[in-house]
């Protein structure tokens, strides 16, 4: 659709002349569809952050590092199982087999996790920040703590997929190679819960990491060695503060009690060293939080209610220094 217009202007001899001019219609249209409120727009950043996580819409090294990582995360487990069919094929008992647990497969898993969370967790947040397209998020019914929960549960998906989906694999493998399936069950109705509980609390404490440093800076690759350097530096911290306040007298202790040899005493026996100890990170969460979900670790030399707490405090202030610096969506 065009439609002319005239103009009038004044020509060099001072007489008015006419200029014409003409309107395009472009073919704009005001949205007549469906509109969503706020929870739609949360879904929206939710489903754009599994996006993300899988690598959807980018080149194919972001789509190797997730499948990478869930094979690294499902490998020991593929092995194990491997191991107990091979055994029972031949008419062995996997019983007999010290095969690693539950808890062990954590221990396993830790630092793939870490590593997943540091590569891949910052792409949720970084490149917003940096091409600053949080602005256009600001003008949806879309608050700053929708985005902030939408991008840190899309990573906790994942997250939780890696550290359960292996163990509930170990689980049912470990049921169906036992000579009594339901009494395997019966026997070990607390791993299966168990399984999700710490399965959870791993994928939250990685998951808060990764957000956290992401949301300092928009550079993924400062927030990726953010992640890895702040468990180093804790576990540095760790050791030799433990180192420092463990005494002689309770080196003596230590030894006499068979724990270790007369040059190698690590693990320090007095209380003041132990509450230093929980800093280190790895241990706190697989040795203690794990095992003692499990109920495999009969002796812990502080309770091991200090070692959750360290875990929920830096889920807690994690979360929060993501959430405080996204707290205007524009900013």
């Amino acid at each position: 659709m065009t439609s002319g217009t005239s103009n009038q202007t004044t020509g060099q001899n001072g007489d008015p002349e006419e200029r014409e001019g003409e309107v395009f219609d472009l073919g704009y249209r005001h949205y007549d569809g469906p509109r969503g409120g706020r929870g739609t727009a949360f879904y929206a950043v939710y489903a754009d952050g599994l996006r993300t996580v899988l690598g959807l819409g980018r080149g194919v090294p972001a789509k190797l590092m997730p499948a990478i990582f869930g094979l690294l995360a499902l490998g020991p487990a593929l092995f194990i199982i491997s191991l107990a069919g091979f055994v029972s094929s031949f008419g062995g008992d996997p019983d007999e087999i010290d095969l690693p647990r539950h808890e062990d497969y954590y221990g396993f898993t830790f630092v793939i996790m870490l590593l997943f969370a540091a590569v891949v967790g910052p792409a949720l947040l970084s490149p917003d920040r940096r091409n600053s397209v949080l602005t256009l998020y600001a003008v949806r019914p879309l608050t700053s703590l929708d985005y902030a929960v939408g991008r840190w549960l899309a990573f906790f998906t994942f997250a939780a997929a890696f550290t359960i989906v292996p163990q509930l694999m170990l689980y049912f493998s470990f049921i169906l190679s036992d000579t009594s399936p339901w009494g395997y069950f019966t026997d070990h109705g607390r791993d299966l819960w168990a399984i999700f509980v710490v399965g959870l609390i791993l994928a939250a404490f990685m998951t808060s990491l990764a957000m956290a440093a992401a949301s300092l800076t928009n550079r993924r690759a400062f927030a990726s060695a953010g992640v890895i350097a702040f468990v180093f530096i804790t576990a540095a911290v760790a050791g030799v503060g433990a180192e420092l306040l463990t005494s002689e007298t309770d080196r003596q202790e230590y030894r006499a009690a068979g724990n270790f040899g007369e040059d190698d005493v690590k693990a320090p026996d007095g209380d003041a060293a132990h509450f230093m100890a929980l800093l280190f990170l790895p241990d706190t969460m697989v040795g203690t939080v794990s095992r003692w979900t499990f109920g495999t670790r009969s002796h812990f030399p502080i309770s091991p209610g200090y070692s959750a707490g360290t875990i929920a405090a830096i889920i807690t202030v994690a979360s929060g220094i993501m959430v405080f610096r996204y707290r205007k969506l524009g900013a």
